[in-house]
């Protein structure tokens, strides 16, 4: 039996590792191509041979106005998708009432269908409304995208919350709406924060949905940067490279900032469905 269990740590350890190496290698390999200069890349390198600094201020030059873009939508998103779901998803826990279910239902049938699936019907829709290349249609767009997810997250931890709080609020004369703002959402803002946080990385990282919707280069975001260094002839992949690698620091950034408002937000959102 001892041996067995000594195996199965090995094992255990082994394949742990081995997810690690596979999630981690893209990332080191990029490191090594950001600090490789362009006339050097096609040298073989499984240690960095080379630290060119000059690959990061000449992407950062860039790249640093679609960040920008791409930060503020996201968290326009966030604005409008929790000021949309907090709501909903209470309602939904708390109350029951008719069309209950499949309104439920629905809200998870969103997250079973691909994306790019409806974008044909909704660029013509947009097209006919002469609502493409605006930001507040990729921003409507990316809401709608993340409503579902953030409500079916925020029920699960409104369902834990005891109902004895709302009884006591309901009589000391407090409306719906002060219940929300006052009790509701500083008891929830794990769970509020984990929605967020969720909601920034798939607003930040979306790629389909602004290649659909967007054409002035101003106004494009960070992935859509990244894609135009994409050519027929010549890819500066030391600058893709060091581009990829600033640009993923927000979302890093923040995911690590807030990890202990994940863990807390998701084991608490558990405990009840």
């Amino acid at each position: 039996m001892r041996k067995a269990s000594i195996g199965f740590k090995v094992l255990d350890i082994f394949f742990k590792a081995l997810i690690i190496i596979f999630s981690v290698s893209p990332i080191y390999a990029c490191i090594i191509v950001s600090l490789t200069p362009y006339s050097n890349l096609l040298s073989p390198q499984l240690f960095p041979h080379y630290f060119d600094i000059g690959n990061y201020a000449a992407a950062f030059k860039n790249i640093a106005p679609y960040m920008l873009n791409s930060f503020l939508y996201a968290i326009m998103t966030i604005c409008f998708t929790l000021f949309v779901s907090i709501p909903v998803a209470y309602i939904c826990a708390r109350y029951n009432f008719k069309g209950k279910s499949p309104v439920v239902f629905g809200l998870l049938l969103t997250q079973m269908i691909s994306g790019i699936v409806l974008l044909p019907s909704l660029y013509s829709i947009y097209n006919n409304f002469d609502l493409l290349d605006n930001r507040f249609s990729l921003v409507f767009t990316f809401t709608g995208v993340n409503i579902a997810l953030t409500v079916m997250l925020l029920m699960g931890f409104f369902k834990t919350i005891p109902y004895a709080i709302e009884e006591a609020a309901y009589i000391d004369g407090i409306n719906f709406t002060m219940l929300l703002v006052r009790i509701i959402v500083p008891i929830s803002l794990p769970a509020i924060a984990v929605s967020a946080i969720f909601t920034f990385i798939n607003s930040y990282n979306e790629f389909v949905i602004p290649l659909f919707l967007l054409t002035s280069p101003e106004i494009k975001t960070l992935t859509l940067r990244l894609y135009s260094y994409m050519s027929d002839t010549t890819v500066l992949w030391n600058i893709v490279g060091a581009a990829a690698l600033i640009g993923m620091l927000p979302p890093v950034l923040i995911f690590m900032f807030f990890q202990k408002y994940i863990i807390s937000g998701i084991t608490s959102g558990a405990v009840k469905g």
